[in-house]
């Protein structure tokens, strides 16, 4: 059992350097994180990069990059440093060989000299009598002297954990109360090997142990480690930290969440323009329930709320629909200055700007255009696809087409019709000469007082007034209101798209 309840919460997450950062260490992240913060305790990033032949330093730099994009901001860690350091397992070998000589030396780990041979046929072996996999202790009771002896030879070796023959290990989980396993089913795993390398278990326990790490929150797959990692705890004589073992991302065919059937870089979901907001309130509704029906919110009412009473063990479905909904909110309740700052290189990357230093004529457009935009916009990639009203002066009108459902048909036709009714003609002929008669600068209650008036003077109601001026403004039958194009637009661009769409239609 644990003795850490009085101690300083330290929490940690540790992931390995050899892909895009994954979605998967951010969702871990946030529940170390928030966490630490609810507790006003600490949050480690470790770097496991044992695995040299996969290591890559630039997927490191971008596993930093990404938490920080997040703002899951690690007290302690490679770039930043620590009082616990280093924070690369790679740079801790020594660390490692030394305590897994010191079990050796207490009884507890035994020197395996076993050769890859042997443990291939031995696998055979099991397989063909149908025996669960695991090593055979061949090498757990060779007297002192033969260990000895095989060292001396130069031999090469592992170190292994004398695991217990009898009774079982208790996994004592925070979410899911006592687990047990046999001891029996359980083989003599190996902690240090032939290249002298420590395997995951061994670098695991020992940073956490001299790292401080009280509770250990991590991914439901290491559940089955854990009576390993508990043993080893026992061998050292160290007290184990609380264990917390979260619900798994899932597909919505239950698997567990992978690039093949969801993108699980986080570099693509920045890439697209999701929030960090709605990225980890979205992570956050996975694992955990804000309660009160409350599914918007910010990281610090996390904080603020947070419990292990209401993480949920279901398998959390990675519904990317959701996570639009989920960062649609954010987006409109995020700032609306910081939002445009955010949205302007999709804008210049859709061609609408040359660059990103707009003047302050063009930034206080584009931050109307957003305002409006972001309403059904669900990334910021989304807000220049659904804002090319604003910037795309050549259109052409839609036509019927083959397929096209019943409600679509019946709306491109009542747009067209209405350029052929007088009204329509007479609409138009009225709005050019009105408009025509302002500065370049409309305002849109200028915009809008001219629209009202149209419908005045020639005592028709919106739709046989508006409609065909949105046709010749816009080409599209519904959108944005007339009078916020007419004003972002201006008076020479209004007109030229009037004039082009009429010679379209003659």
């Amino acid at each position: 059992m644990s003795n850490n309840d009085n101690k300083r919460v330290r929490v940690r997450i540790a992931p390995s350097p050899t892909g895009d950062p994954h979605v998967g260490t951010a969702y871990i992240g946030l529940f170390n994180y928030v966490f630490a913060k609810h507790n006003g305790g600490d949050f480690l990033l470790r770097i496991e990069d044992t695995d040299r032949t996969r290591f890559s330093k630039d997927s490191e730099q971008q596993i930093f990059d990404a938490m920080k994009w997040l703002g899951l901001n690690y007290d302690e860690g490679p770039d930043v440093g620590g009082d616990r350091g280093p924070y690369r397992q790679s740079e801790r070998f020594e660390i490692y060989k030394e305590y897994a000589e010191k079990l050796v030396e207490k009884g507890e780990a035994y020197y395996c000299f076993c050769t890859p041979e042997r443990l291939q046929k031995l696998r055979e072996r099991q397989t063909a009598m149908k025996q669960a996999p695991g090593y055979d202790g061949h090498c757990r009771n060779l007297s002192k002297e033969e260990v000895e002896a095989k060292l001396a030879a130069g031999e090469p070796y592992t170190i292994r954990l004398k695991m217990p023959y009898e009774g079982e290990t208790i996994v004592n989980d925070g979410l899911r109360g006592e687990i047990r396993f046999e001891n029996s089913k359980i083989d003599d795993q190996v902690l240090l090997k032939s290249d002298g390398f420590p395997t995951y278990h061994l670098a695991n326990i020992v940073d956490d142990h001299l790292m401080g790490i009280t509770h250990v929150i991590r991914a439901e797959e290491w559940i089955s480690s854990t009576p390993k990692h508990i043993q080893l705890y026992k061998a050292f004589g160290w007290d184990e930290p609380k264990w917390y073992h979260m619900p798994l991302l899932r597909n919505a065919d239950k698997t567990k969440i992978s690039k093949r059937k969801n993108p699980v870089s986080l570099n693509y979901y920045q890439e697209e323009g999701y929030l960090k907001e709605g990225i980890l309130n979205f992570l956050a509704l996975m694992g955990w329930s804000f309660g009160e029906n409350k599914e918007i919110f910010t990281i610090e009412e996390m904080i603020e709320n947070f419990s292990f009473d209401k993480i949920s063990l279901g398998g959390p479905v990675f519904d990317l629909v959701k996570l639009g909904w989920v960062n649609n909110h954010h987006m409109r309740l995020k700032d609306l200055d910081e939002l445009t700052k955010l949205a302007i290189p999709y804008f210049v990357k859709a061609g609408y700007y040359a660059n990103e230093n707009l003047s302050d004529d063009e930034f206080a457009k584009l931050r109307r255009i957003v305002e409006i935009s972001r309403e059904g916009a669900h990334t910021l990639k989304e807000l220049p696809e659904i804002s090319s009203i604003y910037f795309e002066d050549e259109f052409e009108l839609p036509v019927v087409e083959e397929g096209m459902n019943k409600k679509a048909r019946k709306s491109v036709e009542k747009l067209r019709n209405s350029l052929e009714t007088e009204v329509g003609k007479k609409s138009i002929e009225l709005f050019v000469e009105k408009i025509n008669a302002l500065n370049e600068e409309i305002s849109e209650e200028e915009a809008k007082e001219i629209l009202h008036g149209l419908q005045d003077e020639l005592g028709e109601g919106p739709a046989a007034v508006l409609m065909p001026l949105r046709a010749v403004v816009t080409g599209k039958a519904r959108g944005a209101d007339l009078y916020t194009v007419i004003a972002i637009i201006g008076k020479e661009r209004t007109l030229k798209r009037v004039q082009n769409t009429l010679e379209k239609i003659k």
